[in-house]
């Protein structure tokens, strides 16, 4: 199956709103979103690291976008509308024809160089034309504009003392007419680059070698993992779910907010931020899984970054040791929305945000045991468990969570009644923070033991982690549920905070108990959540994690996206923009493949009317797993390991034949369990 999407409406939302609609393309760094102007295409361009670092309040911070470039294509050939976002090539391919004149454009950027490169033939008589690049309307910073030896140079800058770091982006366009056809390069290099900006030549034979370079990086891309289905539905969003994250996620130093670097407007919602209470996250819920870690490479970057900030404020409002997160930060230690009158206004209640960050730091974890990794992180960790040390209340040996809003508390709304916060901030035991926590400090513990450091602190986790108080349940609607506080709210219709305990955090899945889990079903299914404008990414990967229908999952998941995808792929929820990307992959994954209870299931929530095979997705203890079903039989299943740790695979057999080099081995028990060595494969069939 080729993985191209095809366009055939013309962009109503690219330049006008945060969320765009045109087709995308992108190097991690630089993105590239298609739009329209008054006589043709636009294509506007973004790059990652292009913040206006202001901090205080409305909308003068935040990621801004680079320019447009812009390709006149007359009225009789644009009517007939037709793009292909080819997300297996990289790149955007546009075809603009009345049946006899034709206007083609192919559009890509380069991994070798932050440059964009345009090609665009024209055909039957029709005359090459350049294209015009303008640099985006921004009130903020200065502009300088130049030209060299045919190259036009821009440069924006935004600096000043109230800025929390500067950015200075330089912007190189050259052109070149060849019979008929325009190559066009957009070369970009900003002061938070590593290496300098590069003039390309412009021929078609450079053309040619740098998109067979774009393919080929691509190509080694997806050659990591693969699923395919005979659901095209399903493959195209798994694939869809790779790619969007791909395009934007590959600068390590500014990584991907609500936006991505799909910015075409000078505003976006929230700035574009790391919104820290699960927006940032979701983003990244089916990178691990899918054995795209290089793409998490980037999370814990502003993390770590915020982690001095994040002492001081823990010390100076809560008195307390350790780290202290507010909703919304940016790179290199901004927050994105100061207040320096009522600092309740940058946590909104909340204090669970920096325990919240670790979340895929620690899916990363437990999916690679990458040590060097694990000593990146760790100091980040031993601030969460110190502020959670002295942040937890324990009454008759019980750890209770004290003064933490499971909602936001809108201090943002103009309408804001303080009475409101001193209601919801009394809250105890919400079931999120309960399950980060418990989450968290398994994770620490792990970590500590295998760099061998804090021997005499875990003692103290153990502690909290066995006697934190238990989730909250009541009965509703004549069935027992989780109730959202212990003390406070106890429930709510409109978001998935009733799940989250069960994912991201791993504490409920098929190996709990019965009662444990018939009561996460209550929850589940106590309001119809399948279409919640903001917890897609959640609440679909938790429905797997519960042994729902699959039937239904993937009704309810086609029936979410053909209300809420765009022609690009992207959502049009009420949350951000590219969190519910990870809807297909993090689901999907967790149907064929879970590993997150100790025990590798192969299949374990899967249509068995859908064919289906992947390779090489990623489960628990470092190891990568391929398998196929058909007719709704499990076809041989290979594994291997790649940190030799002790293997505990559901059988997916009443008997199975096990092969590991020489060896081979019979065996009929529910769980199999072997000590694979490093670096070697296990092939498993029935018996």
């Amino acid at each position: 199956m080729k993985h191209t999407v095809t366009i055939n409406e013309r962009p109503v939302r690219t330049g006008m709103h945060s969320t765009p609609d045109g087709a995308i393309c992108g190097n991690g760094d630089v993105g590239v979103i298609l739009g329209e102007h008054d006589t043709g295409l636009s294509c506007y361009v973004s790059k990652s690291d292009f913040w206006l670092a202001g901090e205080m309040g409305g909308d003068d911070g935040g990621i801004k976008p680079v320019g447009i470039l812009k390709i006149d294509v007359p009225k009789k050939l644009y009517n007939n509308y037709h793009v292909e976002q080819r997300m297996d090539e990289g790149e955007i391919f546009c075809r603009f024809s009345d049946g006899n004149e034709i206007i083609e454009t192919l559009i890509f950027v380069s991994h070798k160089s932050n440059s964009i490169w345009i090609e665009t033939t024209y055909s039957n008589g029709l005359k090459a034309i350049p294209a015009c690049f303008a640099p985006a309307d921004i009130k903020y910073g200065t502009l300088e504009e130049k030209e060299a030896d045919g190259t036009k140079l821009f440069r924006r800058e935004f600096k000043g003392d109230n800025l929390v770091f500067e950015t200075s982006l330089t912007v190189a366009v050259s052109q070149k007419i060849f019979k008929n056809k325009c190559i066009c390069n957009i070369a970009l290099n900003s002061n938070h680059d590593s290496t300098p900006l590069i003039l390309e030549e412009l021929s078609e034979d450079k053309f040619e070698e740098e998109h067979n370079d774009n393919l080929k990086w691509w190509e080694n891309f997806y050659k990591k993992s693969s699923f395919k289905t005979s659901d095209t539905f399903l493959e195209m969003n798994w694939y869809a779910s790779q790619y969007l994250l791909a395009v934007c996620a590959l600068n390590n130093e500014f990584p991907p907010g609500l936006y991505g670097n799909f910015i075409t407007k000078d505003r976006v919602n929230w700035k574009g931020d790391y919104h820290l209470n699960y927006n940032y996250q979701g983003s990244f819920y089916g990178a691990c899984t899918s054995n795209h870690v290089e793409l998490t490479d980037c999370y814990a970057t502003p993390i770590l970054a915020m982690q001095k900030r994040g002492n001081e404020f823990s010390k100076n409002f809560l008195n307390q040791k350790g780290v202290f997160y507010p909703v919304g930060i940016g790179p290199k230690g901004m927050i994105t929305e100061r207040s320096d009158d009522v600092w309740e206004k940058m946590f909104l209640g909340q204090r669970s945000n920096a325990v919240h960050a670790t979340d895929i730091m620690i899916m990363r974890w437990y999916s690679t045991y990458d040590v060097e990794y694990a000593k990146r992180i760790y100091s980040f960790f031993l601030d969460v468990a110190d502020f959670w040390e002295g942040y937890l209340v324990k009454r008759n040996g019980i750890y209770n969570v004290v003064h933490d809003a499971i909602h936001e508390i809108p201090y943002y709304k103009d309408d804001f009644d303080p009475e409101e916060y001193k209601m919801e901030i009394n809250e105890e035991n919400n079931l999120l923070t309960l399950g980060l926590l418990r989450m968290f400090f398994k994770c620490i513990i792990d970590i500590s033991e295998v760099i061998n450091t804090d021997a005499e602190r875990r003692k103290q986790w153990k502690d909290i982690l066995d006697n934190l108080h238990d989730f909250p349940t009541y009965m509703r609607k004549g069935k027992k549920v989780f109730r959202y506080t212990s003390n406070g709210t106890d429930w709510n219709d409109s978001n998935t905070l009733c799940i989250q305990h069960i994912y991201p955090c791993g504490q409920i899945g098929m190996s709990s108990d019965d009662e444990l889990l018939e009561t996460a079903k209550n929850t589940f299914f106590s309001d119809d959540r399948w279409y919640d404008g903001n917890g897609g990414c959640s609440y679909f990967p938790c429905s797997a994690r519960l042994g729902i229908d699959p039937k239904l999952i993937i009704k309810k998941m086609k029936q979410n996206f053909g209300k809420f995808q765009l022609p690009n792929m992207l959502f049009l929820h009420g949350g951000g923009c590219l969190e519910n990307s990870s809807i297909a992959s993090a689901t999907l994954n967790e149907m064929v493949l879970q590993s997150y209870e100790g025990v590798i299931r192969v299949f374990p929530n899967w249509d068995s009317d859908i064919d289906c095979s992947f390779e090489n997705l990623r489960a628990d203890g470092s190891f990568l797993v391929s398998a196929s079903i058909r007719s709704g039989k499990i076809k041989a299943v290979k594994i291997e390991s790649e940190k030799g740790r002790k293997l505990r695979l559901a059988n997916p057999y009443s008997s199975a034949k096990i092969t590991m080099g020489n060896e081979k081995i019979l065996c009929d028990d529910g769980i199999i369990e072997l000590d694979i060595p490093q670096g070697t494969s296990l092939f498993i069939k029935e018996q």
